[in-house]
């Protein structure tokens, strides 16, 4: 992008930000859903330099003014030592070997661990707010599905493979979350949603998205203990996949069934692992330093970490995703449903996430951002369900005491 076509451009961007700032304020929905529903489109709209974002992320960063109005103090909730500990002990243990991808990289981390969990734990007023966004990623998800049962295709629209499929994935457990939960009369919309969605998921052949969309269901309906309804689900879904997967040329087929380690995808997998270790060889308690990942396929996330950060950076990875879960599954409020949605999907997202970090690359836009935003929605909606209340409830001593649902904050 050229500096003549910024400069013609910066107008343009003046004005849009300025209307951004003003609609916001008064209809707090409005940055979540496009940066909440825009977030699978991760084709590049802008350069600044090193610095590169997609539609979601630039409304990510036009969302910042908005938490200085908010008076945000930097309190990520129940998260504020992980994150932020998190992130600081990366920058610590990457000085000393500082690379000229550790600032992007370590941006990117502030971003979706710091920037998208402050927007959406700060910004909301009601819990409308919230199912607006899931509609639009919903929508969104819909739409990136038709193009793939249109083209017959993995690519289009500039969109890869992987970060397609891993869209669409957190799109199909969003779409379960309101399914389980929505009125009788709403259940069909989000089951007709929920069946396009999984064509399309299963068209775009990415068996990381697969597996990521299917420990995040279980994640969902396990959170709830509504066993029933997944196996209902499955009922339902097996033959919308069954006829797609009749579709599929052979060529197609093999490739999604086939584990041949000859392959070249698996064979790059097992190299990029390998020199991952190497790397973590050479520095072996500091790591060489955040940023590797942009120099080389980090399709293993655990590895990556342990090459850039040593032990202590695996180890506060773990626990930011851990500390996590721990407390979402402490906050559960299985009996009640409609209540804890944003809970129940901030741990089903970010476990799907990591699932499909196993296999592919972690830090890359689109699913990620999605995941980071539901914990900002499970750090507002926490107070909601405590540990102390949801405890008396399952052992029977009282009824669910959750207190009302807070409209506004």
């Amino acid at each position: 992008m050229g500096q003549e076509f910024l400069w013609l451009m910066a107008p343009f961007g003046l004005m849009y930000a300025a209307l951004f700032w003003s609609v916001s304020l008064q209809v707090p929905w409005v940055p979540l859903v496009l940066i909440f529903g825009l977030a699978p489109f991760q084709n590049d709209v802008s350069s600044v330099g090193w610095l590169h974002f997609s539609l979601a992320e630039v409304h990510l960063f036009l969302s910042a003014p908005l938490l200085i109005y908010k008076s945000w103090r930097g309190s990520l909730g129940w998260m504020s030592l992980e994150l932020w500990g998190g992130l600081f002990l990366t920058l610590l243990l990457t000085l000393p070997s500082w690379r000229e991808t550790s600032a992007v990289s370590l941006v990117q981390m502030g971003l979706y661990w710091i920037g998208a969990v402050a927007v959406f734990s700060t910004l909301p007023r009601r819990r409308s707010d919230f199912e607006a966004a899931w509609s639009a990623l919903i929508c969104v998800g819909c739409v990136l599905a038709g193009g793939a049962v249109l083209y017959r295709a993995s690519y289009f629209w500039g969109l890869h493979k992987n970060g397609l499929g891993a869209s669409l994935a957190s799109a199909f457990i969003v779409a379960v979350e309101c399914w389980s939960t929505a009125e009788k009369r709403s259940q069909p919309i989000y089951l007709g949603a929920l069946l396009l969605i999984s064509s399309g998921l299963v068209l775009v052949l990415s068996r990381g998205a697969w597996l990521a969309a299917a420990v995040g269901v279980c994640f969902l309906l396990a959170w709830r203990g509504q066993y029933l309804r997944l196996f209902l689900l499955g009922i339902l879904l097996v033959p919308v996949v069954a006829i797609i997967w009749t579709l599929l040329p052979d060529q197609s087929k093999e490739y999604a069934t086939s584990f041949d380690a000859n392959r070249y995808n698996i064979k790059a997998r097992v190299l990029n692992t390998e020199w991952a270790i190497e790397q973590w060889r050479g520095s072996p308690l500091l790591g060489v330093g955040a940023g590797l990942r942009k120099e080389y396929d980090a399709t293993n996330v655990l590895w990556l970490t342990l090459a850039e950060t040593g032990p202590l950076g695996l180890l506060a990875f773990i626990i930011v995703h851990g500390r996590l879960v721990v407390g979402v599954w402490h906050r559960r409020v299985w009996r009640m449903p409609g209540v804890g949605s944003p809970l129940a999907l901030a741990g089903a997202l970010v476990v799907a996430k990591f699932v499909h970090g196993m296999v592919d690359h972690y830090w890359s836009r689109g699913a990620i951002m999605i995941a980071w935003a539901s914990v900002g929605m499970a750090l507002w909606e926490g107070d909601c369900a405590s540990p102390k209340a949801v405890g008396a409830a399952r052992k029977g001593r009282q009824k669910p005491v959750f207190g009302p649902l807070p409209e506004t904050k």
